[in-house]
């Protein structure tokens, strides 16, 4: 057997394949770290990502970028806008709670402290910032890492959906840990981070498409931060909307950390998990709970397909 190149697949191996992936992806956003502008620098991320991803998943992986979840489709920007809905409800729901238990005060709003233009425009970069990050940390934690870990743990006894969730275990236990060394992380904080990796892939999962994914982490991001003003994975939101200061019990409100480190963190990614679910059942014509058919068959070389 040969442990680099898969002869049947007539391609590499998954393991290499996802080495190179990486490899390339540093590659091409180490260029960022040079630019001073924060979103353009976030910008330049999604592209280069973007791009390491279409040389890999054509030349390596022998497949169209489609299978990794990016496609252009009005149902894909129907699942985006779904996803960045259900995350701004999500958020909503938190911030409720935390207002009627006075769990935290509003100080002010964002335009108070620099003038409306001077806001508006940080606004706006926080805005690209959230989109820039929404995207490549999907491509780079789900998207392309769950597709061929998927396809490298299926063998033996393991069928591709039992290989697939296990792809989305590893995955997800990689972005807690990735967020680990943000301010004021914590055990709790890196563990709820785990979860929020797995209600992510959930969507990857049951359409094949990462449209609702980067939604959902895009909206959760920027509505927290952007129009709430709580604390995003220890970051504060310091140009967003509503000016506020969390006083609440830190078990629920997550601290210093935001509700991702809180019980209310957890409460909103269960009430997204839901939404999730009724959509995927609802599409599936069968009225069924079933990973997406790219998950449960496999690979098969020279398959002539859209990208």
């Amino acid at each position: 057997m040969n442990i680099l190149y898969n002869n049947s697949e007539q391609r590499f191996r998954a393991g290499i394949r996802i080495v190179v992936f990486l490899v390339i992806s540093i590659l091409f956003i180490r260029p960022s770290s040079l630019i001073s502008i924060s979103w353009v620098a976030s910008l330049s991320i999604s592209l280069g990502c973007l791009l390491a991803a279409f040389l890999v998943v054509k030349g390596m992986d022998k497949r169209p970028v489609s299978s990794i979840g990016l496609e252009v489709s009005k149902v894909w920007w129907i699942e985006f806008g779904l996803g960045v809905f259900i995350a701004f409800l999500a958020q909503t729901i938190i911030f409720s709670i935390e207002y009627g238990f006075s769990w935290l005060e509003i100080t002010g709003y964002g335009w108070q402290r620099a003038g409306i233009e001077m806001w508006g425009w940080s606004a706006f970069t926080y805005f690209m910032t959230m989109l820039s990050v929404g995207f490549y940390e999907e491509l780079l934690f789900r998207g392309y890492p769950i597709k061929n870990l998927a396809e490298g743990f299926t063998f033996g006894k393991i069928t591709s959906k039992q290989a697939s969730w296990i792809a989305v275990i590893l995955t997800s236990v990689l972005f807690g840990f990735a967020h680990a060394g943000n301010p004021n992380a914590s055990a709790i904080s890196t563990f709820n981070i785990i979860l929020a990796g797995f209600m992510l892939a959930v969507p990857f999962l049951l359409t094949g498409r990462l449209a609702m994914s980067i939604g959902i982490h895009f909206s959760w991001n920027w509505v927290m931060g952007g129009i709430y003003g709580l604390p995003v994975s220890g970051l504060d939101g310091r140009r967003s909307v509503l000016q506020t200061n969390e006083i609440g019990p830190d078990i629920w409100t997550g601290g210093k950390f935001g509700p991702e480190a809180g019980l209310l963190g957890i409460l909103g990614m269960i009430f997204i998990l839901i939404c999730i679910l009724l959509y995927a059942r609802k599409q599936n014509p069968y009225g069924k709970l079933e990973l997406h058919e790219s998950f449960r068959s496999d690979f098969k070389p020279n398959k002539k397909s859209e990208a």
